[in-house]
């Protein structure tokens, strides 16, 4: 009987240590997830911040683009003038 408590008792140690080791390695986990969780809030802002930077960067190529586009109207529209007067004029 004895020797079956002492076999019982050290069981119990060794799930006990096994208990412990395994609490140990849930806690460093769950700082590992907070660690991570904070790494993806960090990620999540930058690429938030680069497309806002991009969209933005498109919006001021669009307006160059229409600004050129109406330059360019209007150099065409002073041309042809100019060549309806030459013609108009021989």
């Amino acid at each position: 009987m004895e020797g079956h408590v002492q076999k019982l008792h050290a069981e119990n140690e060794e799930l006990l240590a096994g208990s412990q080791i395994s609490r140990k390695l849930v806690d460093e986990l769950r700082l590992e997830v907070v660690g991570l969780e904070k790494e993806v809030d960090r990620q999540r802002f930058e690429v938030s911040a680069v497309a806002e930077e991009k969209r933005e960067a498109i919006r001021q190529l669009c307006f160059s683009l229409e600004h050129f586009r109406s330059g360019y109207k209007e150099l065409r529209e002073a041309f042809l003038e100019h060549n309806r007067h030459s013609v108009m004029a021989s």
